[in-house]
């Protein structure tokens, strides 16, 4: 099992690099942006379950957004 963790963390990261690059590529790179990047990539790399720890975050981003837009 540890061998599935250890692919699905590179793989979600490396989607994660990859999109990355392309926001820096489009000129939307920033310190802050990559400092979200590395955060991201460090919760993913050290997550027991890195595919569940993707979707936390995702959920989370995903109710903190529409929490602003409510209040928006």
């Amino acid at each position: 099992m540890t061998t599935a963790v250890n692919a699905d963390a590179e793989r979600i990261i490396g989607q994660l690099q990859e999109g990355h690059a392309a926001m820096n590529a489009a000129g939307l790179g920033s310190p802050a942006l990559d400092d979200f990047n590395n955060l991201l990539t460090e919760m993913i790399a050290e997550a027991p379950d890195p595919k569940f720890r993707l979707h936390e975050i995702v959920e989370l981003l995903t109710r903190e957004r529409g929490m602003t837009a409510k209040s928006a």
